[in-house]
């Protein structure tokens, strides 16, 4: 009796093990029309540790108008909407003014586009800071941080990129050797085309990019209203869907792309070598196939950041989760949640002085966090691939 007893038990165990085993092989199945590699990691179940905010210094930056700022080589780089002046560069520590630059126009060192600081990318190459961004109309800006402070006045290059029938330039990207990973917007305004761009002009497709290229949504939306007595159409394409921001980790030479509307982060590198996801919130990759209509307005992932331990992006999830920076391993694993104030919306890290910056563009608040007795904690191994 007591051997067909165990028996009859054993195949129900077995029974529902399987059925576990298929239905979540099931919610797991990356969709073919995903921004998405194979290799998947799930922060669904994940715990990672979480970092309290408290006692934060408010600091009284001598700037009026800031919208965005960002930490650079022990300086501090806000923005404001002055287009005689864009960017205030200031000491990081005593917030003394070091130079003021970027101006709107089309004379030497100036520009046509300047989306704000924390919108662009600033490298540091052999002690020199430059800080790169790109327009829609496909002009390549690089500003050139360090001479412009050593010079009194901005030192700045532009470079006009074909777009060969591109409507739009969505990101550009600067990579080691003077090359950039840029992404358009395709012609069909549906689709997303992202290439790494060489310093002679060579546009080279890897097959992570293609991946990602491959990519189609449907989610293009049109809405009319009443202008000046006239019927207006107004069309959102449907790129807004799968359009992604980027970071570089110059360490492991990994990219990374953070899909703002969709549930994915991207990180590989462009020599073939290592692709791999994290799936930041639910148990199932974004299909955009199943993506209509306008952009929702409950999930946002943006500005990725790399620094040398780890990566963080800003998420938002809801109001059920409220507004946090998670910070992750460069293998894709989720290792720190920092819940933020309501009305945050911009933040940075310096690294060397352990400390998180958040900035409220309502009220102009930026405000100091001493995380030194976390930050240290904080490793990602080098060889993640």
């Amino acid at each position: 009796m007591f051997p067909r007893i165990f028996s009859f038990y054993s195949y129900i165990v077995i029974a529902v093990v399987i059925l576990s085993f298929l239905t979540t092989a099931a919610c797991r199945r990356v969709p073919v029309n995903s921004l998405s590699f194979d290799d998947v990691v799930y922060a669904y179940g994940s715990e990672p540790e979480i970092w309290t905010l408290a006692d934060g210094d408010t600091l009284s930056v001598p700037v009026i108008g800031v919208r965005a700022f960002s930490i650079a080589d022990s300086m501090l780089v806000v923005s404001t909407n002055d287009n005689t002046g864009y960017v205030t560069v200031l000491d990081l520590d005593s917030l003394n003014v070091m130079g003021r630059f970027i101006k709107n126009g089309r004379g030497p060192g100036e520009v046509l586009s300047f989306p704000g600081v924390a919108s662009i990318c600033f490298e540091s190459q052999e002690g020199s800071l430059s800080a790169s961004w790109g327009s829609s109309t496909g002009v390549l800006y690089d500003w050139n941080v360090s001479e412009s402070l050593t010079e009194g006045e901005s030192v700045v290059q532009s470079m006009d990129l074909d777009l060969e029938g591109y409507p739009y330039l969505l990101a550009a990207l600067p990579l080691p050797g003077g090359e950039y990973l840029i992404a358009v917007a395709g012609e069909d305004r549906n689709t997303i085309t992202r290439f790494v761009l060489t310093g002679d002009g060579e546009r080279k497709v890897t097959p992570e990019l293609a991946r990602l290229n491959s990519v189609v949504s449907s989610g293009g939306t049109s809405s009319g209203q009443i202008v000046g007595g006239k019927q207006v159409t107004f069309s959102v394409p449907g790129f807004n869907h799968i359009n992604g921001s980027y970071a570089y980790d110059t360490v492991r030479q990994l990219v990374i792309e953070a899909e703002r509307v969709r549930n994915s982060i991207n990180i590989f590198s462009l020599d073939g070598k290592y692709a791999r996801t994290v799936c930041t919130v639910g148990k199932r990759i974004d299909d955009v196939s199943e993506i209509s209509g306008p952009v929702s307005g409950d999930n946002y992932t943006l500005q990725p950041k790399a620094y040398p331990e780890f990566f963080s992006v800003f998420h938002w999830f809801g109001r059920s989760t409220g507004k946090f920076i998670r910070l992750y391993a460069y293998g894709g694993e989720p290792m720190v949640e920092i819940p933020l104030p309501e009305d945050v919306f911009v933040y940075d890290f310096d690294i060397n002085g352990g400390c998180l910056y958040t900035f409220s563009p309502d009220t102009e608040s930026l405000v100091r966090y001493d995380l030194t007795r976390y930050i240290g904690r904080v490793s990602s191994p080098v060889q993640e691939r």
